[in-house]
């Protein structure tokens, strides 16, 4: 599945790099405006601006993406901002399906060299694209070698970069990802509910399990208000893990940690609550299908207090008929989230005039202005620092504090680990698996152990 012709070499790649980056944009860019974009600060002046196309014409970039409906009308805005106002560069988008779905495409089309420049890809799969060659070291390019516009790495708010995501586990990796669509789960509640039962939103694990008890609402044997609604879904499981003071590998990550105690507790709460207390919803489908129905519940007032992504959020302010608020996660020993979301890469593969043009479109994606469009059109988080301090943000965030609940859960942001193993334990050794005791279709420290003694086969690869 890996793409050829090894690692990018530090040693003699800076020199041609410069050539080339210069040769193919120079022509066309007018980087008057460079400072400005890679700070973050007065987005949308930066290579490009002002400048023509070459005589050959733009250079071409494709970029793949995985978002439909509005998240889609968003991208295509933005990807058609950036064409306007860099006409030395032609981004071309189109989108590949869903996360998974885009990752399969992406891994077929590596083999035929027939990908895209540039893509955005769920976390999860960032080790496996690295080790196996596919995608392209940007720290030359935040250095700002060859003419590059440079990365200001610390406007990004550490949490949501990519040494953010992982604990490499002592291993030496550059950066070759920059932070787009970065999330965490938070708590959404029905405020009427909660109010007529006199709570605040849940701190603790006990706490959760008592508000879900006291705002169910049965008649007979038909519960027509769930307490709790969450997808038992891998991302949620690893908050709880971590909140349980547990680990999904062992601090040098060469063996599995997660079938103890921990990892156990953490899914017998969601157990415990769907089984025996009656008061969470039991999922309603399965992967993208249980968040759809979650959510669809959480708007028809049918559940008081779910589980999702802050990037729903958008999409409640605009569905929700109620007043609703939000909350951090409650902890158990500790307090813990993980994040979500994708990354940019840029394609090992690619000509050098469109790596060149693709680190470009990408720095201005993330700048300042575009990521502040970005978060309020759809409730994902901005990615830069500058963003927070930015007078236009400022006034948003006071006058729409849900947006402040996922930016403030940082501080209890917890990493994933660096290794190629990692999407396989999600999607085939947890995920499909975790859903199972929630049902009643098996047992919570059988299965777990089973997953660990798999992944520890993987690890050993």
């Amino acid at each position: 599945m890996g793409i050829g012709g090894g690692w990018f070499s530090r040693a003699a790649g800076p020199v041609a790099l410069a050539a080339l980056m210069l040769a193919a944009l120079s022509a066309g860019c007018d980087r008057g405006g460079a400072k400005g974009e890679g700070s973050g600060e007065g987005a949308g002046e930066g290579a490009g601006e002002g400048g023509g196309a070459s005589p050959s014409g733009p250079v071409e970039v494709t970029f793949w993406y995985s978002y439909g409906g509005k998240n889609k009308e968003v991208t295509e805005a933005l990807i058609a901002q950036f064409n306007a106002s860099h006409p030395a560069i032609k981004v071309k988008g189109t989108y590949q399906g869903d996360y998974f779905e885009a990752l399969a495409k992406l891994r077929v089309a590596a083999r035929s060299s027939s990908g895209p420049v540039a893509a955005h890809v769920i976390g999860e799969a960032l080790p496996e694209l690295w080790t196996k060659g596919m995608v392209e070291d940007l720290e030359p390019y935040a250095r700002g070698e060859g003419g590059a516009t440079k990365l200001d790495e610390g406007d990004l708010i550490p949490a949501l970069t990519q040494d953010g995501y992982f604990d490499y586990h002592g291993q030496e990796v550059p950066l070759f990802a920059l932070p787009f669509n970065r999330s965490t789960p938070i708590v959404y509640y029905n405020k009427r509910m909660f109010k007529e039962k006199g709570l605040s939103p849940p701190t603790t694990w006990e706490e959760l399990r008592g508000h879900a008890a006291a705002l169910t609402v049965r008649e007979g044997e038909k519960t027509s208000v769930w307490g709790f609604e969450v997808p038992v879904d891998w991302w949620f499981w690893y908050g709880l893990l971590h909140q349980a003071g547990g680990r999904l590998l062992s601090e040098d990550g060469k063996r599995a940690a997660f079938g103890g105690e921990p990892g156990q507790r953490a899914l017998q709460l969601l157990v415990d609550m769907a089984t025996k207390d009656k008061t969470m919803r039991a999922p309603q489908g399965r992967d993208f299908n249980a968040w759809e129905a979650a959510n669809t519940d959480f708007i028809n007032e049918r559940v008081a207090m779910i589980w999702t992504s802050t990037a729903f959020l958008s999409f409640f302010q605009e569905s929700a008929k109620f007043e609703f608020g939000t909350a951090f996660l409650p902890g158990d020993k500790v307090k813990a989230v993980p994040t979500g979301g994708t990354f940019f890469v840029i394609s090992k593969k690619a000509g050098a005039k469109e790596k060149a043009a693709a680190w470009e479109f990408l720095q201005w994606m993330t700048a300042t202005k575009q990521t502040i469009y970005w978060s309020r059109n759809t409730g994902y988080m901005p990615v830069r620092r500058s963003a927070l301090d930015d007078p236009e943000m400022k006034d948003f965030m006071a006058k729409n504090p849900d947006y402040m609940t996922a930016m403030n859960q940082l501080e209890h942001a917890v990493r994933f680990p660096f290794t190629t193993a990692l999407l396989e334990i999600q999607r085939n050794l947890l995920q499909p698996q975790l859903e199972a005791p929630v049902v009643g279709k098996g047992e919570v420290g059988e299965i777990l152990t089973k997953a660990q003694a798999d992944a520890d086969k993987l690890l050993s690869r």
